[in-house]
């Protein structure tokens, strides 16, 4: 069983396709990064704003920087492992859907542990 995907094999992007991917994926989170700031704009009170949007400009910048080094570097290694990842995956589905729903459950617990200490 070999862990390096083919050339012919489809279910991994030529490097064309993978920077496409990525250009999106870039777009998308600049528009959620706007977004997120003009919601934090409306519903938070002054004195907050401020960390709020050093946080929107924080991740507005490391999706300008993701798109920047994709678009200038050789992508056949992280081709390769992602292609290693992806078959990883798929060997390992029980194993991922069970840390899945522990973190999720975990994330869920913390949340309403901080949701109790903010009513007393």
């Amino acid at each position: 069983m070999t862990l390096i995907p083919h050339a012919n094999d489809k279910s991994v992007p030529t490097p064309t396709e993978l920077r496409r991917q990525v250009a999106r994926a870039t777009g998308r989170l600049r528009d959620t990064a706007a977004h997120v700031g003009r919601l934090v704009e409306d519903k938070t009170p002054d004195p907050v704003l401020a960390g709020a949007f050093r946080t929107a400009t924080r991740v507005r910048d490391t999706a300008a920087r993701a798109g920047r080094l994709t678009g200038r570097s050789n992508l056949d290694s992280a081709r390769a492992k992602a292609g290693r990842a992806a078959t990883v995956a798929r060997a390992h589905r029980t194993a991922l859907a069970t840390a899945a729903g522990v973190l999720t459950a975990a994330v869920i617990a913390r949340r309403s542990r901080r949701a109790r200490r903010a009513k007393q």
